[in-house]
């Protein structure tokens, strides 16, 4: 009996390593599901180095151009992007266990990368709502596939700023015959942007929030400008001033 009971509890063991291995696989993707609560996007940034980034958020439905992409090539991506950026989808969600998922009526969105990922309809409509409103109506969703993008700075407490006024926005390529950037391209672009430090307001995706997309109040300031700015706000909050 005891070592009947030493093995259950050594297997156990293993049962319980296996899961934190999974869980902090999951957590390394940078391509992040982002469930019910829109502070979830916090996070990742405060595991950040301090100093700028982007917060970058893709809307879009199951079955788009986009994820399909996604669905292939998701783990190319993750290697591309790094530690430097994430790119959030608002109303997907991972599951732990996708049978049960299913034996629920839910269906995942792919079958390769994003075969544990699954679609809320009412998640998805409540980030639409917080980020429509937090940047004031500077982007409103296209009902297709819309990229999002925000200036933020990481505190050296690793508390984010995001700044909301800096909100630039734009559709991808999709099915219905928009021509801009596929989501491939959008990843490498705005990778080889944070790495160079090139300082492109529009963070090397033009094609898809430039002028012709209308982004609305406050896409005429520069990136320059949001870093100094962001940065004086993180050094008083540093300093207690």
């Amino acid at each position: 009996m005891g070592r009947l009971r030493e093995r259950q509890q050594t297997l156990r063991k293993q049962v319980e390593a296996a899961r934190r291995r999974r869980d902090e696989d999951l957590r390394s993707l940078k391509m992040v599901t982002l469930g019910t609560q829109p502070e979830e996007y916090e996070a990742p940034l405060r595991a950040k180095q301090g100093g700028p980034t982007v917060l970058a958020l893709l809307f879009t439905y199951p079955g788009s151009q986009s994820l399909e992409i996604l669905d292939g090539r998701g783990k190319s991506f993750d290697v591309r992007s790094g530690t430097s950026w994430d790119l959030f989808f608002p109303g997907y969600y991972r599951s732990a266990d996708p049978e049960q998922e299913r034996r629920a009526g839910s269906n995942p969105v792919g079958s390769e990368f994003a075969e544990d990922w699954f679609f809320s309809p009412r998640d998805f409509d409540h980030l639409r709502r917080h980020v429509q409103n937090a940047s004031e109506d500077r982007w409103k969703y296209s009902g297709r596939t819309d990229l999002v993008l925000v200036c933020a700075w990481i505190t050296p407490g690793g508390e984010p700023i995001i700044d909301w006024p800096s909100t630039i926005s734009g559709s991808l390529s999709d099915e219905f015959g928009k021509e801009t950037l596929t989501l491939g391209e959008v990843i490498e672009r705005i990778t080889g942007d944070l790495e160079s430090d090139g300082e492109d307001p529009n963070f090397g995706v033009a094609e898809v929030t430039g002028p012709d997309d209308d982004p609305g109040p406050g896409s005429g300031a520069t990136r320059e400008f949001i870093v100094s700015v962001l940065s004086g706000i993180a050094t008083s909050l540093a300093t207690g001033g």
